[in-house]
């Protein structure tokens, strides 16, 4: 198994989609906070208690915009939304593992250095992307400078990740270099170590 992390706006998603091309099961910890915010009604109950009225819209789904804004700029509110959803996240991305048939499973976890996570792993890629790279990609999002400095912050650097990772891909290019690192690193370490199962 093997855990896919990176800054934010590095190309975890991107990359993603990469490794799936290349023949790895692939779970995304982003997916299953979409979906958990969206459609779990205990979820929403429990960030309507936390958070009030204000995050949902008049059509009762969360506004993720809003919700950022709150959570990102108070590390004790992002704290609280973290207790309600990593646990929950955790039980998914883990029952996920057991019904992937590949022998090469990527689990996408932004915050795995920051939650101590290594140690679920077999080897751990990390995503490398300029600072500049980031903040040009958040305001490109939408986001003002304040709102994006506040996520940046909100994690380790993505440099501190390199250098805790067993795998480094540079996100700062085209979409298709990063597609060429994951290829070439499934082919020449990843499936090598997990090799492809015949079995089906």
């Amino acid at each position: 198994m093997v855990g896919l992390t990176g800054g934010i706006a590095c190309g975890k998603s991107v990359a993603l989609d990469f490794f799936r091309a290349s023949g790895a099961g692939v779970v995304s910890t982003d997916v299953i906070a979409h979906r958990l915010i969206n459609q779990n009604d205990e979820v929403k109950g429990a960030l309507r208690k936390e958070f009030g009225d204000d995050i949902f819209s008049v059509e009762g789904t969360v506004d993720k915009r809003h919700l950022g804004h709150l959570v990102f700029s108070n590390p004790l509110q992002r704290r609280r939304l973290e207790d309600i959803l990593h646990p929950l996240i955790r039980t998914e991305w883990l029952h996920a593992l057991t019904v992937h048939e590949e022998n090469l499973v990527v689990v996408e976890l932004p915050l795995l250095f920051e939650n101590s996570l290594e140690s679920e792993f077999g080897f751990v890629v990390s995503i490398f992307s300029n600072p500049i790279t980031q903040m040009h990609r958040l305001l490109e999002r939408g986001l003002d400078q304040s709102e994006a400095r506040n996520r940046l912050d909100s994690q380790l650097p993505t440099e501190l990740k390199a250098l805790r990772a067993d795998f480094v891909l540079l996100g700062d290019g085209e979409p298709s270099f990063l597609g060429k690192q994951v290829e070439r690193l499934c082919r020449h370490f990843l499936f090598p170590a997990f090799p492809i199962s015949t079995s089906s």
